[in-house]
């Protein structure tokens, strides 16, 4: 597991390599692979997740509340 999106290359993994995770709306967690989509294998993985093209897009939010509550 990584969020480093280098990785995310078609000449490091194939499609069915590559996995990705995204919560929905009731906090559960869907595993899906790159495979269930219908893409080339040359695409440019990388650029169409950082795109929004395969969902699990990486959004923690607002961490403000984290950040004040560790202030002394």
């Amino acid at each position: 597991m990584t969020h480093d999106t280098n990785l995310l290359n078609n000449k490091l993994f194939r499609r069915d390599q590559i996995w990705f995770t995204e919560k929905n709306r009731y906090g559960a967690t869907d595993l899906y692979s790159l495979a269930e989509y219908n893409i080339s294998n040359d695409a440019s993985f990388e650029s169409d997740y950082i795109q929004g093209r395969y969902g699990a897009i990486p959004y923690i939010g607002n961490l403000n509340h984290l950040i004040d509550s560790h202030h002394v």
